[in-house]
């Protein structure tokens, strides 16, 4: 029959602590004492060599030193330190590993700022297809505005614009963009009576009086 070790003598694993050590040994020695018992003759001897067993036992286990040299004898070096658990460190502070397809990192800053330069694109073309709408709606000044005589009319729309000489009227529909219709047409430099809007023409001549177009 092998001979125990002494873990196996106090009945604890290998990874047991002081503690339980203690409270083997306590328990084991105190059923095994000879003194304890009525015994005599060889069962007497027996319970002898059994408390002999524990003292020895427990003298070693107890002390750290005894027991760290005392493992290093066993066929299997076993430490007397608890198994690692098996849970994830929590603490660990490192990102996941990334998900999806790796890109370059050049190719990752295009993807990102793309959308933004598009949305950028759509806000220029917007601006430049209304400018050229209005441009449309309103009418353009010629070279010959200047010289070509306008027939201003009470209740006609007009445009008003910049001239190379002065402020130029160019009679419209009033169903398109103007700056008004006229209330008045007269001899510069007469001022235009409240509420109208008083444009002077770049002859030195005519001043227009205006009012919201109908």
């Amino acid at each position: 029959m092998a001979e125990l070790n002494y873990y196996e003598t106090l009945g604890v694993s290998r990874n047991a602590d002081r503690e339980s050590i203690r409270k083997a040994y306590i328990a084991i020695a105190r059923a095994s004492h000879p003194d304890r018992q009525a015994l005599e003759g060889k069962q007497r001897s027996v319970a002898e060599a059994r408390i002999r067993a524990v003292n020895t036992a427990w003298n070693v286990l107890s002390d750290p030193t005894k027991r760290r040299d005392y493992d290093l004898t066993l066929p299997d070096r076993v430490r007397n330190v608890a198994p690692q658990s098996t849970r994830p460190d929590l603490s660990d502070r490192r990102p996941p590993p990334p998900s999806g397809i790796l890109v370059p990192a050049s190719t990752a800053v295009l993807w990102k700022w793309l959308p933004v330069a598009f949305a950028v694109l759509i806000g220029v073309g917007l601006i430049v297809g209304s400018a050229y709408a209005t441009s449309q709606d309103w009418p353009k000044s010629s070279s010959n505005s200047l010289s070509v005589p306008q027939i201003f009319t009470k209740g006609s729309c007009v445009v008003v614009t910049p001239g190379p000489s002065g402020k130029v009227a160019l009679v419209v529909t009033c169903d398109k963009l103007s700056s008004g219709a006229i209330d008045s047409v007269l001899e510069t430099p007469r001022p235009c009576p409240p509420p109208t809007t008083e444009y002077q023409l770049f002859d030195g001549k005519t001043t227009l009086c205006l009012v919201a177009a109908p």
